[in-house]
This record gives structure tokens, C-alpha cells and sequence, in this order.
């Protein structure tokens, strides 16, 4: 009789304990105090979390990109633009991080304004000082990122800067032709004639034009989100440094400055100064 009535017990504080969780919306501090401990992250105590928090997660076999968003509560968008992944396919045991919810996180720059940010992502003022626990727009000096709540990230597409080239070299590993060993290549090395010109991938500004070892003449431009595109082993170049230029306008003439051995263009796409592979965002 004893037994029965101390497992009827058992179950009640189990169950008891197992609404309070569910219905109790944890805080901040909790979360803090969950992840010191030696566990794996509940990804539905994030989830409930009122405040926005990044964490980290390790993809497990058999995950996928979308059960880890419903996990989190978040979507695809958010996590493809929080990490700049290429592609929605994950690897086992890598590393990514993730947002508890829908929207983009905006890195804070200098000039930044409320008003210039609100306008990027054409999301209102307010609602973004409300999503970051702020009350005037004077309060963002003092924070590094700001959450965009329901923003999306559309990844850019670029004009190919060489019309009717051949692609000498690809993306990736390869054996330099100078150095003779493995080396990665940031880029891709477009191949036509000596003179032949060359344009800017995209709207932006100028952010170098000159001459860096290796990279000969060379011109690099910034562009929206984070992007910048590097033109390499130019012959001679027409913009300068702050200088805006268009989409599909001549920046400068294929040429073989710096390290190459004939004329060609070197191009890169870069995403916040880390190279990816053009051929995913040249026009197709």
C-alpha cells in the first residue's frame, strides 16, 4: 500500500514539475546558469527565452539546417545569415551559430544611424529599439550589434567583371603556377586579352585601388552587406580610393602586374573580409 502511494507521488511531483517548466518562461540569467553547467543546451529553454541570445550548436548526425530553426525557434533565413553559409547542406559536428529568433543581426558600424539602419532593412524604428531593450535612438552608441527582428538577408548577385572570359583557375585548393606547391586560391582567375576591360561587379565604393605585392595593380570595391569584391594583375586602373561606382562600370584593363605569368584577372568575393567562392554569386 505504501508503495503504491509513494509512486502515485513520484508521478504527481513529476508531472508538477513538468508543467511548471513548459508554462514558466525562463530568464536570461537562467540560461547563463544552464550552459555552466556540463550538459547539452535545451534548445527549448532558448526557445522560450523573451530576450533574443546566440548560441552555439554542433550539428548532430541525421540534423538538418530546418530542425535545427524549429528547434530554436527561429527559420532558415536566419540562421543562413547569421553564419554566411553558401549552402543550406550542414556537416556533422560542425559548429554554427544560432538566433532564438526570426530576423538578422546587424553588426554596428561607423555613421550608423537608427534611422539609416531602420531604412536598410525597412523595418521600423521602434520596433527595433523594443527588440533590443532599448528607449532612444542615442542608446545604440553603446552596443556592438542590434538585432533586425523579421529581417531577411537576400545574398547578392554580381556581374561578371569580364565579358566572354575563360576561367584559367578556379576557387580552392591548387599548385601555384610561380611557387610550384599547394596553395589556396581566394579567387578566380579570369583569362582574355591584354587590355581587355574590366568592370565593377556591383554597385559600391572604392575602398583601394594601387599596387600590393602579389596582387600587382589591384583594385577592391565594397559593396552592400558586408560584401567586397578584389580585382588582381591589372594593367592599369581608372577609379580611386571613396570613389562610387556602378554596376558593370570600367574600373580598369586586364593586365599580368604582380605575380602572374600571363594576362588574366584576378577575382575575389569576399563576405566581411572572409573569401567565397564567386561562382555562387556571379550572375548566372
Amino acid at each position: 500500500m505504501y508503495k503504491v502511494l509513494f509512486t502515485v507521488f513520484i508521478i504527481i511531483v513529476a508531472v508538477t514539475l513538468r508543467l511548471t517548466a513548459v508554462f514558466q518562461k525562463p530568464s536570461y540569467e537562467d540560461l547563463i546558469i544552464t550552459n555552466l553547467k556540463k550538459s547539452v543546451l535545451n534548445c527549448e529553454f532558448v526557445r522560450l527565452l523573451d530576450e533574443y541570445v546566440i548560441v552555439k550548436h554542433i550539428v548532430r548526425k541525421n540534423e538538418n539546417i530546418q530542425k535545427i530553426a524549429q528547434k530554436y525557434g527561429t527559420d532558415v533565413s536566419t540562421i543562413k545569415g547569421l553564419n554566411n553559409l553558401e549552402s543550406l547542406i550542414l556537416s556533422p559536428k560542425q559548429k554554427i551559430l544560432v538566433i532564438n529568433k526570426k530576423g538578422h543581426i546587424h553588426k554596428l558600424r561607423h555613421g550608423d544611424t537608427l534611422g539609416k539602419i531602420a531604412y536598410k532593412y525597412k523595418v521600423n524604428e521602434k520596433t527595433i529599439l523594443i527588440a533590443n531593450d532599448l528607449e532612444y535612438e542615442e542608446d545604440i552608441s553603446d552596443k556592438k550589434v542590434l538585432f533586425i527582428p523579421g529581417a531577411r538577408i537576400n545574398f547578392t548577385e554580381f556581374l561578371w567583371p569580364v565579358r566572354n572570359c575563360r576561367i584559367a583557375s578556379r576557387f580552392g585548393l591548387r599548385k601555384h603556377p610561380i611557387f610550384k606547391k599547394k596553395i589556396f586560391h581566394e579567387g578566380l582567375d579570369l583569362a582574355k586579352s591584354y587590355g581587355t576591360p574590366i568592370r565593377s561587379a556591383s554597385d559600391g565604393r572604392v575602398g583601394f585601388a594601387g599596387y600590393r605585392i602579389g596582387y600587382g595593380r589591384m583594385v577592391v570595391v565594397y559593396h552592400k552587406d558586408g560584401f567586397s569584391t578584389l580585382y588582381g594583375h591589372l594593367k592599369s586602373y581608372c577609379v580611386q580610393a571613396k570613389q562610387c561606382v556602378k554596376a558593370g562600370q570600367v574600373i580598369g584593363e586586364m593586365g599580368s602586374s604582380g605575380y602572374s605569368t600571363g594576362p588574366h584577372l584576378h577575382f575575389e568575393v569576399r563576405k566581411y573580409d572572409r573569401p567565397v567562392n564567386p561562382i555562387k554569386y556571379l550572375n548566372r
